[in-house]
């Protein structure tokens, strides 16, 4: 089955309806793609998602959303965008890292100590134009950062962890290389797991925990494998919005208004969710049974002095890290 056959079946389905009755409208309607589910009481990548999609038919704009991977996961769907297929999508850094080394030297962990510090350095830094000249050749270019939840920390099932060292007794959830580069550091072990096996890993003892914000175990499902919730605070949990320079430099002045109007409403409406989700998060894992743990400040710095260790990843540049720290450090603030 060709690509675009795909995606008309899969939006058919979605919406009980043939596929020969949307083929009118799925060329002109705008496409977004995201790997989480469409749920805007856990999901802050959905409620930019789904503000951007509800703002842009308010301009007359048609938008249709495909949560849960269903058009596939990362790197199906950046395909999809290069083939014209896909007009917008939220996706990891390490999709969109290969290509800028901005992103990937990004990725590092306890560089930025709030989600306040982060909007400062996404509005006040050219770090969104320099990413987007990293991405043009690609085809691409970058929107925002949609924000999952809180800031990242570490789930563990039957331990409680305190300290580094009670940690490293512990068998770490990993993916990708760079995920290794921050255990070795940290001098931990990891076992490589796909997400959607997460859950039985650690019924069974392959994995006792996995770094993730707090909303994450709810949304999958995961808080009767999950007893404690260490706040790492070690950076914000994010999903990269990136667009189609095709779809982009098709846009009428009016239509590209239109889009800018839709992305600064779902930018918005993302960072008051997250405002709002904090002080939820904690409360709704306790509900659930997941006690959180708070670090002392120096057990915390424990984790930030070994994470300077982690060694530079293949997609990194001194550059580009260097440019990125200097941003991080302009953008400080008490918030």
């Amino acid at each position: 089955m060709k690509r675009r056959a795909l995606i008309q079946g899969l939006g058919a389905a979605a919406l009980g309806v043939s596929a020969s009755g949307l083929r009118a409208n799925l060329d002109s309607d705008v496409k977004i793609g995201m790997s989480t589910p469409a749920s805007l009481e856990r999901n802050g990548v959905y409620v930019w998602i789904k503000t951007c999609a509800d703002r842009l038919r308010e301009h007359g704009i048609g938008a249709r959303v495909y949560p849960n991977s269903t058009l596939g996961g990362d790197r199906e769907r950046t395909y999809q965008m290069q083939l014209g297929l896909l007009e917008l999508n939220a996706t990891g850094g390490d999709e969109i890292g290969r290509w800028s080394p901005l992103i990937a030297g990004s990725a590092r962990p306890f560089l930025i100590n709030s989600y306040g510090h982060m909007s400062r350095l996404v509005s006040d830094t050219p770090f969104v134009e320099h990413v987007s000249r990293d991405l043009r050749p690609h085809g691409l270019e970058m929107v925002d950062l949609a924000y999952t939840a809180s800031m990242v920390g570490l789930f563990t099932n039957g331990t409680p962890v305190h300290t580094m060292d009670d940690l490293q007794k512990l068998r770490l959830r990993v993916l990708s290389e760079a995920d290794f580069a921050l255990l070795r550091a940290w001098r931990v072990r990891g076992v490589q797991v796909a997400w959607e096996e997460v859950a039985q890993a650690l019924q069974t003892g392959i994995i006792d925990a996995y770094l993730n914000p707090p909303n994450i175990a709810l949304m999958f499902g995961h808080g009767s494998v999950l007893d404690y919730y260490t706040d790492l605070r070690m950076g914000p949990a994010a999903r990269i919005v990136v667009a189609s320079t095709e779809w982009l430099d098709s846009l009428t002045s009016n239509e590209r208004d239109a889009v800018n109007d839709a992305f600064a409403a779902a930018r918005a409406a993302n960072r008051a969710w997250t405002q709002s989700i904090q002080t939820a998060d904690r409360a709704n894992l306790e509900k659930a049974g997941i006690e959180w743990i708070d670090l002392e400040p120096e057990a915390r710095q424990a984790w930030i002095d070994a994470s300077e260790a982690i060694v530079a990843g293949a997609w990194e540049t001194p550059e580009a890290s260097a440019q990125y720290r200097e941003w991080v450090n302009q953008t400080r603030g008490d918030q």
